[in-house]
């Protein structure tokens, strides 16, 4: 198989050794910062340090996530925190932020990176550039379907591009496509790319089209990923590494998946998918790898745990309750001290067992003082069995995995030279024996080859077995007692042991050289200070021609066209995007057009786009794109701009995608670490932006919102139409919902950004570009905020943009606010 790790999560050092005991080839977890599950417990460098011994001792690998976003102010800090990962000798970084990929690469080349999931490397161009970039292994994005997987690899290989490919294979799906989701920072200021998601998507909503209700429940929560039955076509499409999600579960649910799938991949007989269904789970999906439909991903009559379903109440006279089993796939035998779940009208309560009268294959009897009703669904939610199996992998023990070789040669004078090999990685580690126990003369019983090897295999507690062992020119009367055979297996065993450990670490030369690197640029990065000032100009997002024509009597410098949502089929898209430009530039010949491509864009859409541009360069339309990938530079010829999913954070972003003429940076950012992003950065050539207005982007997803919780599909018409999603509980709350021609949702932010009162400190943080986001509204809407923005370029009052802002809320169509500009992430000191 292909598939050779199965890689398991942990969110504590107890956690870690349940995976590693349970069968997990590796493990990952976050230290006590830098980890998307802030609010794990997560591990302290001693534990780190620990683990990866324990681990290592064990042939498991560790990953160490550092995969959240990374401010300025922490730059210094998260090198050095690298840097003793380096050292104590992890297996790979799993990393996020651009920035960091960066500097690793020019730093601290040697430490093994992964790309996180939420860099969403979707198109093979970006796969390349994340080789470029010295990243050894690409975590795919969840919606990525098992056939694109099958073309990256094979074009890969075509390409001898060596780079592992790691999936998603079990667990929470999020919403937003890869992750990227700005729902919580933006409303509670919790943000997912700092690991303190609060969940928004896991509320309930109603779904309103023209006024009416159109759906209701759990409408944004997915099903739980479990690919279990196609772990042979995830194989052969070249995947490496199956990843389990889960470093905010428990124990024993980290020890029952691993131990569910190292039995299905090794071919073991046992109950494994009944197990899986036990543990926490919101059901289970094929997922869009395995071309589940959005309808099928999504879970929206539920976002909590209900087990495994067994049947329903037929029959109840007095406290005897008669269960009809209807799942006949995966058969369940209850046993005293289960836990069952009874489920009516969308509400759960449930019971231990204690006394069960009957079973067979058609029906459970039990007895139960619980109140319940004829027609109830039944689940099975707690097994004690499987609970109790569980305790095996609690306690730290060594496993004897790695086959070593020991060769006895025997001299004249009765002396034995002991050669030891073993192999890591394929490398061979090999050592000389030199201990003080010695081989003699013997008087009476001379000891036989037969007895050294049965002592030289008692190697249980160590990482190793004999896998053979060998004698030369041994004579015939030779003894050792059998302490001396002893002392020479556990001197054998711990030099292995020793040699092990040193494998994984790097060599005093390199690790003096790295140093040295790091306090090259620590010194070099606290005395640099950027003194261009740069006056910022003012530039349009813009979804149709009408506001285009807005846009054309000001001094714009540039026009962002994102027609997406515009149509709901590719074909009318790509009939019409040609034409559509033409007409934009013809509108506004002095400004730059700036055609926005879809979200997550695939490699075929892509090169589509540049065909496209071509021909319009070729009839003297100038055209550029915006792109929210990374290595689209390789593709097109013109000015290229990072849209906003980029997430730059860091002034080593801009450096790391420094071929882009303009990027957007994070909405997520307060202005102090905006400031600290311009202070430091040195790239002269590629414009710094900001979004200043406009009701933001915090959702991109799959979802079509088809199989609504009533069975319906929802269906929009494709005149840029809308529906609107509001939180039942928060019914202020209320989101715009576009369809691109991908059939990709885009929720829009509820409250709309408005930084006018803060445009004098804007002014100040040496920008080159300010955008204001008029997407989704009319031609009237575009030419009042731009004129307001516009007049607030020039010298003006606090007290004019005091009453700009209340001009703004006279119009707006939403609540505005000032989104993360003052203080940031609310649960952070930014």
């Amino acid at each position: 198989m292909v598939l050779s790790e199965l890689l398991a999560p942990a969110g504590s050092y107890d956690v870690l050794v349940i995976a590693v005991n349970a069968g997990a080839d590796a493990v990952y977890f976050a230290g006590q910062n830098y980890g998307a599950r802030a609010f794990a417990k997560n591990f302290t460098m001693e534990e780190i340090e620990k683990a990866v011994n324990y681990a290592h001792l064990n042939n498991v690998k560790i990953h160490v996530t550092v995969n959240t976003l990374i401010n300025n102010f922490e730059i210094v800090n998260v090198i050095d925190y690298l840097f003793k990962l380096y050292q104590i000798g992890v297996d790979a970084v799993i990393v996020q932020d651009f920035g960091i990929i960066q500097l690793l690469k020019k730093l601290i080349p040697d430490l093994e990176v992964h790309a996180s999931t939420q860099m969403a490397l979707s198109n093979y161009s970006a796969i390349k550039w994340a080789y470029d970039n010295n990243i050894k292994r690409i975590v795919l994005p969840r919606e990525k379907s098992i056939k694109e997987i099958r073309q990256i690899h094979d074009q890969l290989e075509k390409d001898n591009i060596n780079m592992d490919l790691e999936a998603f294979g079990h667990g929470a799906l999020c919403y937003c496509v890869s992750g990227n989701c700005y729902m919580s920072s933006y409303n509670s200021g919790r943000s997912g790319n700092r690991g303190a998601c609060a969940q928004p998507c896991r509320r309930e909503y109603r779904l309103k089209y023209r006024g009416y209700n159109v759906g209701n429940g759990f409408l944004l929560s997915t099903h739980d990923l479990a690919t279990y039955n196609n772990l042979d076509a995830i194989s052969e499409a070249g995947i490496t590494s199956l990843k389990l999600e889960g470093r905010m579960k428990s124990g024993d649910y980290i020890g029952t998946i691993v131990n569910s799938y190292r039995n299905i991949i090794d071919g073991n007989p046992g109950d494994w998918q009944k197990d899986l269904h036990l543990v926490f789970n919101r059901r289970f999906t094929n997922g869009y790898i395995m071309n589940d439909k959005p309808g099928e991903v999504m879970g929206r009559g539920s976002s909590g745990h209900e087990g495994l379903y067994i049947g329903d109440i037929v029959n109840i006279e007095g406290t005897k309750v008669t269960i009809e089993i209807k799942n006949k796939k995966i058969p369940v035998i209850l046993e005293k001290g289960d836990g069952i779940a009874f489920k009516y009208n969308g509400k759960i309560k449930g019971i231990y067992l204690e006394n069960i009268i009957k079973q067979d294959e058609n029906e459970i009897v039990i007895d139960t003082t619980r109140r319940v009703k004829v027609g109830t669904e039944v689940f099975i939610s707690y097994s004690a069995k499987t609970h109790e199996s569980l305790k095996q992998f609690k306690n730290e023990t060594i496993k004897s995995k790695i086959p070593i070789n020991v060769t006895f040669n025997f001299q004249k004078d009765l002396t034995a030279s002991i050669k030891v090999e073993y192999y890591l990685d394929d490398e061979l580690i090999n050592f000389r024996h030199k201990g003080i126990a010695r081989f003699e003369k013997a008087n009476n019983r001379p000891i036989t080859q037969e007895s050294i090897i049965k002592q030289l295999e008692k190697t249980g507690g160590t990482p190793f077995y004999m896998e053979k062992i060998k004698f030369n020119d041994m004579p015939d009367n030779l003894f050792i007692p059998i302490s001396g055979l002893n002392k020479i297996r556990r001197e054998i065993l711990d030099k292995a042991q020793e040699l092990l450990l040193n494998h994984y670490t790097p060599t005093k030369k390199s690790v003096k050289a790295t140093r040295k690197r790091i306090e090259e640029f620590k010194n070099n990065y606290e005395k640099y200070e950027n003194k261009t000032n740069s006056k910022a100009k003012l530039s349009l997002f813009a979804n149709d021609l009408c506001q285009v024509r807005a846009a054309n009597g000001f001094d714009l410098k540039r026009i962002y066209l994102d027609v997406n949502c515009s149509y709901n089929n590719k074909k009318d898209y790509y009939d019409n995007i040609k034409d559509i430009l033409k007409e934009a530039i013809q509108i506004a010949p002095e400004i730059e057009i700036v055609w926005v491509l879809s979200s997550f864009i695939n490699e075929f859409e892509l090169i589509k786009a540049n065909d496209i541009i071509k021909e319009l360069e070729s009839e003297g339309y100038m055209i550029s794109v915006m792109v929210d990938s990374p290595g689209a530079e390789k593709i097109f010829g013109c000015p290229i701009y990072g849209n906003h999913n980029l997430n730059v954070w860091n002034s080593f972003t801009v450096e790391n995608l420094s071929k882009y003429n303009g990027l957007i940076l994070s909405s997520e950012l307060s202005g102090r670490e905006i400031n600290e992003i311009t202070r430091k950065n040195y790239i002269k050539n590629t414009d710094l932006e900001m979004i200043i207005h406009g009701n933001l982007e915090v959702i991109v997803s799959r979802d079509d919102f088809t199989n609504l919780n009533d069975g319906r599909d929802f269906i929009i018409s494709n005149d840029v139409e809308y529906a609107t999603l509001e939180d039942k509980k928060r019914k202020k709350f209320k989101y715009k919902v576009f369809f691109d021609y991908n059939k990709q949702s885009h929720i829009l932010n509820k409250d709309c950004l408005c930084l006018i009162e803060e445009m004098n400190d804007i002014k100040k943080l040496n920008l080159d570009n300010l955008i204001v986001d008029c997407r989704y509204s009319n031609e009237k809407y575009t030419k009042q905020i731009l004129s307001i923005y516009n007049e607030s370029l020039g010298q003006i009052s606090d007290e004019k943009l005091e009453e700009y802002k209340f001009k703004i809320m006279d119009f707006s169509q939403s609540y505005i606010n000032k989104g993360n500009y003052i203080e940031g992430r609310l649960h952070e000191d930014t």
